[in-house]
């Protein structure tokens, strides 16, 4: 039997309405005696930021806040992720996440003991992106 070669390459998308973002998806590809036998990519990281939508919603007392972190490099914005609650007044609750995150999939937990009944907003922020999303806690 012959050996078996695995290549790794990266593929750059560009996002041809913003020529300053590019996402880094990378494929793995095996050839067996000289032909290609199997193509692998990673199908778990996004090619862009997602914010979903809460879950269970309306919610009492927890709640589940789930997005998605792509390989994105920019000349304009860094890596850090913020992920902060407002109320309807535009005040800010909470902050669940602010920090430098990799690609990859997230999920927080957002517990609301201290809050009464009502809207609120959750906003994901990174560089240049920026996503909200309402949720309703009944007590």
């Amino acid at each position: 039997m012959g050996s078996i070669t695995n290549l790794s390459w990266i593929f750059i998308n560009i996002d041809s309405e913003n020529s300053n973002y590019y996402s880094f998806l990378s494929t793995r590809i095996t050839v067996h005696y000289g032909s290609i036998t199997d193509v692998e990519s990673d199908k778990n990281l996004s090619a862009q930021f997602e914010l979903s939508q809460n879950y269970p919603n309306p919610f009492n007392p927890t709640t589940i806040i789930k997005y998605s972190v792509p390989n994105v490099v920019s000349n304009f914005s860094s890596n850090n992720v913020e992920l902060k609650v407002y109320d309807v007044l535009g005040r800010e609750i909470k902050t669940l996440v602010n920090q430098k995150q990799k690609a990859g999939n997230y999920e927080v937990s957002f517990d609301t003991k201290e809050l009464s009944s009502g809207v609120y907003f959750y906003r994901l922020q990174s560089g240049d992106f920026i996503q909200t999303k309402k949720m309703m806690l009944l007590k």
